[in-house]
């Protein structure tokens, strides 16, 4: 059995080598299932994150307009990596955007954001399991993050699940649903 760490280079390693084309094909079909997914539910205030595109994670920004045409209010992070922390900024069309040392862009002249309102927080991850449970980059920011809120954890994939994570932890939170290019799974 792979650990975590190992999965993390297998996954990470697939993503940096895969097509660009078909990266770009799956992006927008996840993209088409991220909107019917927003358009079932009362889902208004939205924390996302923006892509590392070096890593190829799922690219939620060809959305953004839509979001912000339709009233929709989407909020990111900037990390804050001494403390093992995420502050949270609306993110709108003239927001300026920095990359930080480890290449994820964050708001640079953005307004501080409650999530006291939040609907849905869009979660990053390189796999995850027919549980809900899922593997990130391993610093634990979004799992103290889920574990603040009460509100609708989505996870966005270019990949089906998995059937099951062996290395759980203790302050794993599960996502409330998956979405992929090809399939929404809700679990729980």
């Amino acid at each position: 059995m792979l650990s975590k760490s190992d999965i993390r280079k297998v996954i990470l390693q697939y993503r940096k080598m895969s097509d660009s084309l078909v990266y770009a094909r799956r992006n927008k079909q996840l993209c088409a299932a991220i909107l019917e997914f927003i358009n079932r539910r009362e889902v208004n205030i939205i924390h996302a994150f923006l892509a590392i595109k070096k890593n190829r994670e799922p690219d939620v920004s060809p959305l953004f307009e839509n979001f912000w045409s339709t009233g929709k209010s989407i909020i990111v992070s900037k990390t804050d990596f001494m403390r093992k922390h995420m502050e949270h900024y609306y993110l709108n069309a003239d927001t300026s955007l920095i990359l930080n040392k480890k290449g994820i862009p964050e708001p640079d002249n953005a307004k501080k954001a409650s999530l006291d309102n939040l609907d849905a927080i869009f979660v990053p991850l390189l796999v995850s399991d027919k549980l809900g449970y899922r593997i990130g980059y391993g610093g634990g920011y979004y799992d103290r993050l889920l574990a603040e809120t009460n509100t609708l954890k989505v996870g966005l994939s270019m990949s089906p699940p998995v059937d099951e994570i062996h290395q759980k932890e203790d302050w794993d939170v599960p996502l409330d649903y998956l979405i992929t290019p090809n399939k929404i799974y809700k679990y729980g």
